[in-house]
């Protein structure tokens, strides 16, 4: 398989996982933790198709163990500290991605924004887990609307991020089309 069809797989893969998490699945029992064996899986099968050395498999394999000991040690944390702690793990994982598409832009002498994106993504991320590691001290609806205000946040920096990937799809294929017409 050539170089920029394990790009475009590998995109292509990091797209499904996005979708994926756009679903926020924590209002029906188990189906948490059923979309985010789904997302690690899809990541896995992302990073199968990059050569070169990430941090990104040591982090889907700490989301996996945070994932499996909430689930089987019968919710050994409370859910505000699972969610505060996956949410983290997964701007880790997504992290280690955006470089990951950085060097694919640099590749292709790309003008991309992955850099600018990325950093707003984390400094959306961090501050969400930062309100959301409070929840526990307020009052009822107080937290309801900062997990909701929270939950939107984070769905509208997935959707942007989901946009900048298949722009960046977009752009690699069109640079396929160049060099085989060339």
């Amino acid at each position: 398989m050539s170089e920029k069809h394990r790009q475009l797989n590998l995109l292509k893969w990091l797209t499904i996982a996005l979708c994926l998490k756009l679903v926020f699945l924590n209002v029906f029992p188990y189906a948490f933790y059923v979309q985010q064996l789904l997302i690690y899986f899809a990541c896995m099968k992302s990073l199968s198709y990059f050569k070169g050395k990430t941090l990104a498999k040591h982090y889907i394999f700490i989301g996996f163990i945070l994932l499996i000991t909430n689930i089987v040690t019968s919710h050994l944390l409370t859910i505000t500290w699972h969610l505060v702690l996956t949410v983290i793990v997964d701007l880790l994982i997504i992290l280690e991605f955006g470089k990951i598409i950085v060097e694919i832009e640099k590749h292709y002498n790309i003008l991309g924004s992955t850099h600018r994106i990325m950093k707003k993504y984390m400094w959306i991320v961090l501050s969400v887990s930062a309100c959301w590691t409070f929840l526990m001290n307020i009052e009822y609806d107080a937290m309801v609307s900062l997990l909701i205000v929270g939950a939107v946040l984070i769905l509208i920096a997935n959707i942007r991020l989901l946009f900048h990937f298949r722009s960046l799809k977009k752009d690699i294929k069109l640079a396929m089309r160049v060099v085989m017409y060339s």
